[in-house]
């Protein structure tokens, strides 16, 4: 018996040239309280002069809105714009919590803060501040020493 060789009539050909963006392990999913965080670390307050939170206690939809407000007040966040006035209202008329704050363009932006928990109200307040930040830039100030260091005095001269 004579086995014949031969070769095959068609070749296999690779079609799609392009490349795999990623291999390997993918990570755990992040949690809310992670997205939260990342959020927050986003957070920046410098188009806003004031910040005025209302809710109502006796209401069970505030419990959200404490915790954000708890978390924005925080040091990293006031830093962004150190002259930020925040006012708490805390109500007894049954009003639905919410948060307004006033720009620096005169404008307001009202958050109704009901059904929402912190990680969307954080979201929601990122992606309408987070546009409006402009470059600051820093002045260097210089002291009097320094600037008569740099030749600035001419008192001794004559």
């Amino acid at each position: 018996m004579l086995l014949k060789t031969c070769s095959p009539l068609k070749t296999l050909v690779r079609t799609h040239l392009g490349y795999i963006p990623f291999e390997g392990r993918l990570g755990p999913q992040l949690n809310n309280m992670q997205k939260f965080v990342i959020e927050h670390k986003k957070a920046n307050v410098q188009p806003v002069n004031k910040v005025t939170y209302t809710f109502d206690p006796m209401q069970e939809n505030h419990h959200s809105l404490r915790n954000f407000m708890f978390m924005w007040n925080s040091k990293k966040v006031k830093a962004t714009n150190v002259k930020l006035i925040v006012k708490t209202e805390i109500v007894d008329d049954r009003r639905d919590p919410k948060i307004t704050y006033d720009l620096n363009d005169g404008r307001q932006l009202e958050i109704r803060t009901g059904n929402l928990t912190e990680l969307e109200i954080a979201t929601i307040v990122n992606s309408y501040l987070l546009p409006l930040v402009t470059e600051v830039e820093i002045t260097e100030t210089v002291s009097k020493g320094a600037a008569a260091k740099a030749g600035g005095s001419k008192k001794g001269r004559k």
